[in-house]
């Protein structure tokens, strides 16, 4: 969002604490419990939301340079993405055309001398477009084959707006600006392109992906679950909600916003007072505060268990081992905090969605953000 959107967005924020409101939704909805549990319904979310669905890979600054790459396997599809020598993307299944073997078992880095990869397995070798372009022991063991046709099977990969999607089927297609439905125009302006990669962690959680994902939808559990942390820098239950197609933006004040009453509004720093969360379906939020930016990435792994992948964008490298530390320790304890606090208790949500006692969800008009990802899900998969 650009200088002269925030300050609209300030204003919005300004007026919703006044009233001690928030946005609201239509109505009051009611989710079975069995949409957390059911065997079947998590098999076809499996297929339909992550294998035959565009899926958010991460800002164009993951991949800043040619021969970086990132993979993951969470789709159920082993994908390999990398940054070509002419600055574009390429995305391959990440499976060895010899005996299937990924070329690369670490999430990110840089391809062989920067231009190669080559399976761990035999050797077999394919440059950044995907060709195979080694064989060891080539001539002799394998005289017949045609290399031109063992190459990687490519996949869809789109990078637009700062933002890279890839399609895990490789039979499937996407537009980029359909998935999007226009909540690119909400969040240019963050530094998608230009900031520094600090780095990821991985948590497993032993509940749904979407118990997971309704954590960061709604603000009502601020003051509750979080009277320490974020519930003493932000106000709770106050959110500005748009939805743009399947995804949504909510924005945020700090309890400091009133200060700007008695300041120039061309002398606003609209970030200091405000944070966002920009949720993209199925499974991806991007959270931006004031000096940063956070990926928020969950996958499934059974009914009850899931993955999730934080990761961290500054505006720039770290100066010093002092400016990284700081960052870092930052870093780790927003992670901390939703172990702690968010996963902690979803947890115990999570014990009591299994005791196998027939009953309804319910999900407020003040938590539009929940509403909207179930809905979704469910026209997804009918």
């Amino acid at each position: 969002m650009q200088h002269e959107g925030l300050v609209r967005e300030i204003k919005t924020l300004l007026d919703l604490v006044e009233r001690k409101a928030t946005t609201l939704a239509d109505s009051v909805m009611e989710i079975d419990v069995r949409e957390y549990t059911n065997p079947e319904q998590f098999e076809k979310e499996k297929i339909e939301l992550f294998r035959n669905y565009p899926q958010f890979v991460g800002p164009s600054c993951l991949l800043p340079n040619p021969g970086d790459y990132y993979a993951f396997d969470d789709t159920g599809v082993p994908i390999l993405i990398v940054r070509a020598a002419d600055g574009s993307l390429n995305a391959f299944v990440n499976i060895c055309s010899h005996r299937g073997a990924p070329l690369t078992e670490c999430a990110s880095g840089q391809a062989k001398r920067g231009k190669m990869f080559s399976c761990p397995y035999h050797g077999w070798s394919y440059n950044l477009d995907g060709e195979l372009v080694g064989i060891p022991f080539g001539k002799e063991g394998f005289p017949d084959i045609d290399r031109s046709k063992l190459g990687l099977k490519t996949l869809q990969v789109e990078e637009k707006y700062g933002m890279i999607f890839v399609m895990p089927n490789p039979e499937l297609r996407f537009d980029i600006d359909e998935v999007l439905g226009g909540i690119q125009e909400r969040m240019s302006g963050f530094g998608f392109e230009d900031h520094h990669y600090l780095g990821v962690k991985q948590v497993y959680t032993d509940f749904s992906w979407k118990l997971n994902m309704d954590t960061f939808h709604e603000f009502y559990h601020f003051d509750f679950l979080h009277p320490e942390s974020i519930g003493a820098m932000a106000y709770g239950n106050t959110a500005n909600y748009v939805q743009y197609g399947r995804n949504h933006s909510m924005s945020s004040a700090t309890l400091q916003i009133n200060d700007l009453k008695d300041i120039p509004e061309e002398q606003w720093l609209p970030r200091e007072y405000s944070s966002y969360v920009n949720y993209i379906f199925p499974n991806t939020v991007i959270f931006v505060v004031n000096d940063h930016f956070q990926t928020w990435r969950v996958y499934p792994i059974s009914t009850d268990k899931s993955v999730v992948y934080h990761s961290m964008f500054i505006p720039k490298k770290p100066a010093n081992e002092e400016e990284q530390k700081a960052f870092e320790d930052y870093f780790q304890m927003i992670n901390d905090v939703a172990v702690a606090e968010d996963y902690g208790l979803v947890d115990k949500v999570h014990r009591g969605l299994q005791a196998g006692i027939e009953r309804k969800v319910i999900i407020g008009r003040n938590e539009p953000g929940v509403q909207n990802m179930h809905r979704t899900l469910n026209e997804v998969l009918a």
